[in-house]
């Protein structure tokens, strides 16, 4: 079967997960790499392959490539995608969709105006606890949700905004720990609980440091739509923690999801699914990027809806957004 020709703009950290996929997949392949910083792609190109690029505008005019994967600072995900679907290419991208809640929609009707893929990489509903928890709540074998818990504990600072200026920064980051390391761990809980419809949060910087002017810490009372509650606590000032943790508590049992397996606690006891981990350097990465890496080309070639479109990431916006502007009263997530 002929392989999509695949373009990989931005080759940062986060870029290596993506690299590492290609290099082993059946449906696509890496033929360039771009980035502003030809060294930079140059680097990226000498292990994972492909022609370098130094800008995205000049993948229109070249024939062999059908897809591109977005790896690049959070600000420019809309117009990139936006340009690049209205000339023909589908789109996978880095979350977030975006960093506001408007220009996630143009994506949306962009993709929709254009007929063309967009998927945006929460690959932790891939992890293997998160697939066994969603088919287990789904399947009302342990009863409704009457309660929910989502806890990041995470150590982000120093080097991690001065080597990379975009970040920290409201304008180009979008915010600190909730929409960077907490966003895979709120998109879980929306997702596993049946998604929320309002709260009330408060967030704030809590360190007394000029590394960055994003909040460092927030907590957040959520209503689910269901009509049960959930909370949640999430942090960058936990030196030496590295944890992310959704916990679901159903009328007979209690699920608790992690990267490393599931737990289900009930009257008759517990069960543990253990999971595949990664370890090592940026081991909180996980293990599916290569998973929905290779379901989203499944999709494109078969022409059917992506595992994570743009309308289902832009609720994890709509969440961010709202806990921004709550200032601890309640708002809606809209």
């Amino acid at each position: 079967m002929k392989k999509f020709g695949t373009a990989i703009i931005g080759c940062g950290a986060v870029a290596r997960n993506h690299g590492k996929a290609l290099a082993v997949s059946q449906a696509a392949e890496l033929r360039y790499c771009v980035d502003i910083d030809r060294k930079k792609a140059e680097a990226f190109s000498e292990i994972y392959g492909g022609n370098v690029l130094c800008s995205y505008t000049d993948l229109f005019s070249k024939d062999d490539v059908n897809v591109v994967h977005i790896v690049t600072p959070h600000f420019t995900h809309p117009e990139i995608a936006i340009d690049c679907m209205e000339h023909g290419l589908d789109v996978f991208c880095e979350k977030p969709l975006a960093i506001h809640v408007s220009d996630g929609e143009r994506m949306i009707r962009t993709a929709d105006k254009t007929g063309r893929h967009l998927c945006v990489c929460f690959q932790n509903r891939l992890n293997d606890s998160s697939v066994r928890a969603k088919q287990l709540i789904d399947s009302g074998a342990y009863g409704k949700i009457i309660s929910a818990a989502a806890t990041v504990r995470w150590d982000r600072h120093g080097a991690y905004y001065s080597e990379s200026p975009w970040r920290g920064q409201y304008d180009t980051e979008g915010g600190g720990c909730i929409i960077n390391q907490s966003i895979h761990t709120i998109d879980l809980l929306q997702y596993l609980a049946g998604g929320i419809v309002s709260l009330s949060a408060v967030d704030a910087k809590l360190r007394t440091t000029d590394d960055y002017e994003v909040e460092d810490s927030c907590m957040a009372n959520f209503q689910l739509c269901n009509g049960a509650g959930a909370v949640g606590y999430f942090t960058n000032c936990a030196a030496g923690f590295k944890t992310a943790v959704v916990e679901i508590v159903c009328e007979k049992a209690r699920l608790t999801i992690e990267q490393k397996g599931l737990e289900v606690k009930t009257d008759s006891g517990v069960q543990y699914f253990e999971s595949e981990v990664a370890t090592g350097e940026k081991s909180e990465w996980g293990l599916s990027h290569g998973r929905i890496i290779e379901a989203f080309y499944d999709a494109v070639r078969d022409k059917r809806p992506v595992p994570v479109d743009g309308r289902a990431a832009l609720e994890a916006v709509k969440i961010i957004e709202a806990i921004q502007h709550s200032k601890g009263k309640t708002v809606p997530v809209k």
